[in-house]
């Protein structure tokens, strides 16, 4: 049989969450990739005890939908995965600067902006941030993996030019100690200059660690 597979670009239309008003007093800005199997809302649960009126947080959601159990359940969102990953990556990566952009240029001037990829919303950032130039002051890769197979040294996004922050719990299942030494390689590779910060905790954003990394390191 003669088949062949091709692509198609199509506009579609993408879900995104926000917790926050955005003013003239909005001190920081947060760009928050949610992990595998989720929903953007999930993310800005995590910060209810942020000051509102200080903090604008936006959650986008990915591109790819499905039921979480089977057939029926709540319907969840996926970055990428192996079925055509370069061309979802370009598509990703394009609707993320699309928003981020649209949505930063009306902070104020003074606003920190501050990246935040959960799980494979990392790995997701490291990707777009390969992808696109972004301005922003930090990249924080909580409980994600930092991806070893592309140059981060060759990033649209000068990575040098951000403060690099990476968090995760030390009973996270998805990242053992061998695990976590793989990771260290690939930022050593890299040549990376980030700050890894370890918590007694598991696989899901902390809100205790989310505190901590704000006011140690953000205000």
């Amino acid at each position: 049989m003669d088949i062949k597979t091709k692509h198609l670009s199509v506009r579609k239309t993408a879900r995104y969450a926000t917790y926050g008003r955005l003013s003239e007093n909005t001190k920081y800005f947060w760009f928050c990739l949610h992990g595998s199997q989720m929903q953007c809302e999930q993310v800005l649960y995590k910060f209810s005890d942020f000051d509102p009126a200080e903090h604008f947080v936006v959650a986008p959601e990915a591109l790819n939908r499905q039921y979480l159990k089977g057939f029926g359940g709540e319907a969840v969102a996926t970055w990428m995965t192996s079925r055509d990953r370069l061309e979802e990556i370009e598509d990703f990566s394009n609707y993320l600067t699309t928003l981020y952009k649209n949505l930063g240029e009306q902070v104020p001037a003074s606003c920190k902006k501050i990246i935040l990829g959960f799980s494979q919303g990392g790995t997701t950032a490291h990707r777009w941030l390969h992808h696109s130039e972004i301005s922003a002051e930090v990249l924080i890769t909580y409980s994600g993996w930092i991806p070893e197979d592309i140059d981060l040294r060759q990033n649209k996004t000068d990575l040098d030019k951000l403060k690099l922050l990476y968090t995760y719990g030390t009973e996270d299942v998805f990242l053992s100690a061998e695990r976590m030494d793989m990771q260290k390689k690939v930022i050593s590779k890299n040549k990376l200059d980030i700050e890894i910060l370890s918590y007694r905790g598991e696989h899901k954003i902390d809100k205790g660690q989310l505190a901590f990394l704000f006011e140690s390191y953000l205000s």
